[in-house]
């Protein structure tokens, strides 16, 4: 009751402080008591769209290589990022829908128009809307570990609001890499006639006598594909092997990942030219695998007159399991070619062994000699390999010696454009390592009429892994 009474006492007084009339009129409250009225502004969602349609109807499309697969897989982690929306991905063996987002050499006729535009798919990429679909033009690794790069930054370089993709979205290439300066030689030298790459790829084996990194014998895809995607950014006319099988014990893996990506280039004994008479001129076993192989561009007018693989005579390396010594990896491939009105002699071989290269150099002559035989006048000849032959060997007989005693040019020596700036720069090396100072085993040799214009020793980063021998290229005129 005392609590009931104190409350009545208090509540005039309260009444009285509260009376407006009490508050001076000139006197104003405070602004921070008075909230001026505020609404939050809703971020805009972003959202894409690709020929009117929204992107999350859209399914990306890879072609089945390891490259092209991580693309796709980037392009989707980017775009998930950027709209919240998991894209389906899937390869090019899969039904064709209609809103498809193409990368790289798929087989949709999307992929094909855009890939037309460049001569170098290696090097140049394009981003486009062709039709309903979003084609992701470019090919190997270098260009589309670069291009995954790129698009993942567009993506998330997009301001919240709707972005329509059409026309030309991204363009560019890899030439910051290949490097743009003379000396890298992807661009050819002025009056070249003829590019020539040779390579000793190394065969996919397990060798317990050295140290073989496991990518050499295990993953023979992706190795395959690197050694494609490094000659496709030179892109040559011919490219001559050594140690490439189609078959090595069994193994066609790496051969065809290799001739999967390398599509415009037929392997010479293969070739629609001369099907159905491989041995030609000289003395092939059949049922042997083919060590230095001739691959040439089908699409640049080089037309195949004869062509035949010839097996040494020269047995080295002896074992308790073959006491009678085996051919180690030694045979020749020569062929005439025909371009641009002249006629001419091309032929590869792997020496091998330094204690016969002198032997086999005459052997690889004499098969020259028998495609000579056909023609009445001298034609000009192009000799390349892993010829186990160095030019400081003072022997009298090595087999550098003899081919110099018989007209033939070196082109590291003699090319006016040395893209090492080394007349001596080695070609033989350790896998997985950078080594520049061994011996030269590789070689394109010219005879006749031929002007060697360039010669470089290819050293990068998939050169070091991919095999023990650096390719070499040479630009070539004919006189």
């Amino acid at each position: 009751m005392k609590r009931f009474i104190l409350i009545l006492v208090l509540l005039p007084l309260i009444l009285i402080s509260c009376n407006p009339a009490e508050i001076p009129a000139e006197t104003t409250l405070p602004e921070t008591t008075l909230p001026a009225e505020t609404t939050e502004a809703i971020p805009e969602v972003l959202s894409i769209s690709i020929a009117g349609a929204d992107i999350s109807e859209y399914t990306i499309i890879h072609n089945g290589s390891k490259s092209s697969i991580a693309c796709a897989n980037e392009l989707k982690a980017a775009i998930t990022e950027a709209v919240g929306c998991r894209l389906p991905v899937k390869s090019h063996t899969a039904k064709e829908g209609e809103r498809e987002i193409l990368v790289g050499k798929t087989n949709r006729a999307e992929s094909a128009e855009v890939r037309g535009k460049f001569d170098r798919p290696n090097v140049y990429y394009s981003v486009e809307v062709v039709g309903e679909k979003l084609v992701v033009m470019g090919e190997g690794r270098a260009t589309l570990e670069k291009l995954s790069k790129v698009l993942t930054e567009y993506f998330s370089s997009l301001s919240p609001a709707p972005t329509a993709l059409e026309g030309t979205v991204i363009s560019g290439d890899i030439l910051d890499t290949v490097n743009k300066n003379k000396n890298s030689m992807w661009e050819r030298a002025e009056g070249t006639d003829l590019r020539v790459f040779h390579w000793n790829m190394a065969a996919p084996y397990l060798d317990p006598n050295v140290t073989t990194p496991p990518v050499v014998y295990t993953d023979n895809v992706t190795r395959g594909e690197d050694i494609a995607d490094m000659i496709l950014q030179f892109l040559p006319d011919i490219i001559t092997t050594n140690e490439f099988y189609a078959s090595h014990n069994g193994n066609t893996v790496f051969f065809d990942a290799v001739m999967g990506e390398l599509g415009e280039y037929y392997v010479c004994l293969d070739s629609p030219y001369d099907k159905g008479k491989p041995e030609a001129g000289a003395d092939a076993i059949s049922g042997k695998t083919i060590n230095s192989n001739i691959i040439y561009r089908k699409d640049i007018g080089l037309e195949v007159i004869s062509s035949a693989w010839r097996y040494s005579t020269q047995k080295t390396n002896t074992s308790s399991k073959n006491p009678m010594g085996f051919i180690y990896y030694h045979g020749s491939h020569t062929a005439v070619f025909s371009y641009k009105g002249q006629s001419f002699i091309l032929s590869t071989a792997h020496y091998a062994d330094s204690r016969s290269s002198s032997q086999w150099a005459k052997e690889q002559l004499a098969a020259i000699a028998d495609a000579q035989s056909a023609f009445s006048s001298p034609l000009h000849v192009i000799l390349t390999g892993d010829l186990y032959t160095g030019r400081t060997q003072s022997s009298p007989d090595s087999a550098y010696k003899y081919l110099v005693a018989n007209g033939y040019v070196d082109s590291q020596q003699s090319a006016p454009l040395n893209g090492n700036q080394n007349r001596s720069h080695g070609t033989f090396h350790k896998i997985g390592t950078r080594e520049t100072n061994r011996i030269s085993e590789d070689f394109v040799w010219c005879k006749g009429e031929l002007q060697p214009l360039a010669f470089k020793v290819l050293v990068n980063k998939i050169s070091d892994d991919a095999s023990d021998h650096y390719p070499v290229m040479a630009d070539i005129k004919f006189n």
